[in-house]
């Protein structure tokens, strides 16, 4: 008879057996992890992550190996937030208006009328902004690798909507977040939200008659073709962030973390491929019959006029640190102000 010990140890072989056939998290089929985003091909966004990849294989001599599921494969926004935070996904991009809806302080960066220069922009971003919203990113379960400039925010539609008449009672789709509904409540409009994957089908039958978007996805996202008036309102700027699942990333080696962390390349040169794909989308609406209208000083300042008090409203909605990342945001426009000639 076989003893008592003997069971005891082909017991702790089964448990072994069976622990090593689980596949880890973001590790099965040799992946270190998952990157999800949802991109076009030949947008700034697929080029983003690609040369990402790429940067990952040749700096861990072929280790880091990622699962890119860069197609919108793990879905819009709404539902890739979830999977980053559950760790399904471990690398990924967001709006800020994506990254709102975790963190509620986001949506203060899209207030009306808060940056009246890119470079103001950048400016008291870089100084001022990345490290308290790097904090509140990490208290809510991830670490911002990277912030991507995606443009102004400008208004368009079917017409040319030049002054807050032409916008009264006129639909206009919001972007998820806040400060763009109280942005077209402002303006007068009649906000609707819908998923940007029914946007264009919206335009074509009238359902929406025009919305709020960054001049490169305006061109690139088919609105263009159903709504070929843009206003330049530039009322506000939007930015994109690359996150990573904090859990997953602490996992990591400290050198693989930082392959991680830093093979996006200088925010510099991101910044410089987003105007280039400006550019050409420009050149892309013009081919298409497309209008972008400039506006006079006098004409933005309408806009700014009956938009810009909601920068109080939105603080009040958002809470928490909002109040605090606003007083830090108007002490860096000072600082702003005060190094110019």
């Amino acid at each position: 008879m076989r003893s008592f010990t003997w069971y005891i140890g082909i017991g702790i072989v089964f448990w072994i057996v069976l622990a090593m056939s689980i596949p880890s998290e973001g590790a099965e089929d040799g992946y270190v992890g998952t990157v999800g985003a949802a991109t076009f091909p030949g947008d700034i966004g697929e080029r983003i992550w690609l040369d990402y990849e790429k940067a990952v294989l040749a700096r861990s001599n072929g280790k880091l190996r990622l699962r890119m599921l860069i197609r919108g494969e793990t879905g819009g926004e709404e539902s890739r937030m979830p999977s980053l935070l559950r760790g399904r996904v471990h690398v990924s991009s967001f709006s800020d208006s994506g990254m709102s809806r975790v963190v509620p302080e986001f949506g203060l960066l899209t207030a009306p009328f808060l940056f009246d220069s890119l470079e103001e922009v950048h400016f008291v971003v870089d100084n001022y902004l990345k490290e308290p919203y790097a904090a509140l990113a990490e208290d809510k379960g991830f670490v911002i690798l990277n912030w991507q400039d995606v443009g102004w925010l400008n208004i368009y539609g079917g017409k040319p909507l030049l002054t807050p008449a032409d916008t009264a009672g006129y639909r206009m789709r919001s972007l998820q977040s806040t400060a763009s509904i109280l942005f077209l409540q402002a303006i007068g409009a009649d906000v609707i939200h819908i998923q940007r994957t029914e946007l264009v089908s919206s335009l074509q039958t009238s359902l929406v008659e025009g919305g709020e978007s960054s001049l490169v996805l305006y061109a690139s996202g088919g609105e263009a073709e159903y709504a070929q008036h843009m206003t330049r309102t530039r009322h506000a700027r939007q930015f994109g962030f690359s996150i990573v699942n904090r859990r997953w990333y602490e996992r990591l080696s400290q050198e693989n973390q930082d392959i991680i962390a830093t093979s996006f390349g200088p925010e510099s040169a991101q910044r410089g491929m987003a105007v280039d794909m400006l550019r050409d989308e420009e050149a892309h609406l013009a081919e298409i019959g497309a209008q972008v209208h400039e506006l006079s000083g006098d004409q933005r300042q309408r806009f700014r006029d009956v938009a810009q008090p909601n920068q109080r409203a939105l603080v009040d909605e958002i809470g928490g640190k909002a109040q605090e990342i606003m007083g830090l945001i108007i002490v860096g426009r000072e600082a702003y102000a005060r190094q110019m000639p």
